[in-house]
């Protein structure tokens, strides 16, 4: 599955495919761009199959839902609607374009990097665990960005050798998300990857 976002501030290709044999996908993504802002969320159930797929989608519904919240009472959210499911990991970004920023947390093994055209890499790590309803600690961190800056923002489904020096190259996102389609050739496990580019 591929779904295209964008606006004048940014485009943004999304890429799903479900483990070899599956009909359930154990990752779920929301993306989003208004006037203010892009949003999007990556969610790993853990394990795969149905239960997986239940844990995945409950984070997904709920920032779609309330996509106009920042992203510390988003991922709190998150983490209280896995209670009595089997759990998840997550990534939430979520960039405000007159602000020239974005915001980044992550609980788990979603990994993400962006590129500005200066050569700055950002580089987040992530809080380790998942979600599963219990207390958790979050991080959530905001940085500054260039215009030109891109992004990866993937599952541990997808394995990506040298992301830095892909995701810096002069590539636009579709010959981005085109490179990055023979590594999602294995069936081994549920995958997604989110690529953008910020103007």
């Amino acid at each position: 599955m591929l779904e295209l976002d964008f606006n004048q501030h940014i485009q943004a290709i999304a890429y799903q495919v479900p483990k070899e044999g599956n009909i359930f996908n154990g990752d779920s993504f929301y993306m989003k761009v208004n006037d203010d802002y892009f949003i999007c969320a990556v969610a790993d159930g853990l394990g795969s199959g149905e239960h997986a797929y239940h844990s995945s989608n409950a984070i997904r519904q709920e920032v779609k839902n309330n996509h106009d919240k920042e992203v510390e009472v988003l991922i709190d959210n998150c983490n209280q609607v896995l209670k009595n499911k089997r759990g998840a990991t997550i990534s939430i970004l979520k960039v405000h374009f007159l602000q020239k920023t974005f915001t980044y947390s992550s609980v788990g093994n979603i990994q993400f990097v962006l590129s500005c055209p200066s050569g700055r890499f950002i580089y987040p790590l992530p809080v380790l665990g998942y979600l599963s309803g219990k207390p958790q600690k979050y991080r959530c961190e905001t940085f500054s960005y260039e215009k030109g800056a891109k992004f990866i923002l993937h599952t541990d489904g997808i394995a990506i050798p040298s992301i830095k020096s892909l995701v810096s190259s002069s590539c636009s996102i579709e010959e981005l998300s085109n490179h990055l389609e023979v590594y999602t050739k294995t069936g081994k496990d549920d995958l997604t990857y989110i690529v953008g580019q910020l103007f």
